[in-house]
């Protein structure tokens, strides 16, 4: 049988998450402690350049630097850094993304343009 295109979103075995920190309030330690604390069995990868570790794992700088096979990143950064991550996340073989940032189509033609980028 093959295997459903979004298994990777739902069922992933791995998640990075790009923009992990260990400040309190910011989208990246939310998501990073949910999936610790909801009980993620699988490997999770945090991505902060200017982090050895966060929340007690060991961090990477970028998604290029995780030697394992990514089902899944997060990313919780600002708009304008996403087309990079994406493209890295491409290269890298990444089953798929999510991405929680704002600051895209909803303001105008200038995050449209940042949209389409990225969905390109």
């Amino acid at each position: 049988m093959k295997k459903h295109y979004l298994k990777k979103i739902f069922e992933p075995q791995s998640i990075a998450v790009v923009g992990a920190s260990e400040r309190e309030n910011s989208v990246g330690t939310q998501v990073l402690r949910n999936i610790r604390e909801g009980g993620f069995a699988g490997e999770i990868y945090p991505v902060n350049p200017k982090h050895e570790t966060v929340q007690g794992l060991r961090a990477y700088a970028s998604v290029s630097e995780i030697d394992h096979p990514i089902d899944l990143v997060v990313i919780a950064i600002s708009a304008h850094a996403i087309p990079a991550v994406m493209a890295e996340c491409g290269e890298h073989g990444v089953g798929a993304a999510i991405v929680l940032s704002a600051g895209f189509a909803e303001i105008g033609k200038r995050g449209q343009a940042l949209q389409n980028e990225i969905v390109d």
